[in-house]
């Protein structure tokens, strides 16, 4: 047992893993996301489970000195004005590193959110790496591995799928969480 899974033991936590090991490279979905807290228990996960981490965020926040603190927790500074290809910058870093495991929160907002945005999709298949699907079940307290996805090149499809595996799980604040319909129903 690490350090950050005997913490996250301490806090009440159990990490879950049950798929085995998992890739080097691969783009995490952490949901669902309606916390500030989520950060700090996905980042325990993560290195529970030995993965190395990477996140996008503003580069505003990238200033002395928290944004070298960022950067050694695995931040990777975002330009949201102006021409920027984020796609082609993270493809080009995960061709660079060994390992990366990009997280991405979907929902991309803490807020509710009946749309999942694209950028999860379109980053794993330019990088031609899995899709790692994670939970943090806060009713329960499990971090937990639900899935290793292998995008088939639908968004709409390849969402519903992973939307799907969420049914059960627990966020903080549940109404800020949306499943689509077609979900909830068994319909995919």
């Amino acid at each position: 047992m690490n350090l950050s899974e005997r913490i996250l033991k301490l806090l009440g936590w159990k990490v879950i893993n049950s798929i085995g090991p998992l890739p080097k490279k691969a783009v995490v979905i952490a949901g669902p996301h309606t916390s500030n807290w989520d950060f700090v228990y996905g980042f325990l996960f993560f290195k529970a489970v030995n993965l190395k981490g990477y996140f996008l965020i503003k580069e505003e926040i990238f200033v002395f000195p928290l944004g070298a603190f960022l950067r050694y927790l695995g931040g990777i500074p975002v330009r949201r004005k102006g021409k920027n290809s984020i796609v082609d910058d993270v493809v080009k870093l995960f061709a660079q590193k060994d390992e990366m495991a990009l997280t991405i929160t979907p929902e991309g907002t803490r807020s509710l959110s009946k749309e999942w945005k694209a950028g999860y999709h379109r980053i794993a298949l330019a990088a031609n790496v899995p899709v790692i699907v994670g939970a943090l079940d806060y009713k329960h307290k499990i971090a937990e591995v639900l899935a290793t996805y292998n995008l088939e090149g639908d968004f709409k499809n390849d969402t519903l799928q992973i939307q799907k595996l969420y049914l059960g799980k627990n966020p903080k604040f549940p109404e800020k969480f949306y499943l689509p319909p077609e979900v909830l129903n068994g319909e995919v």
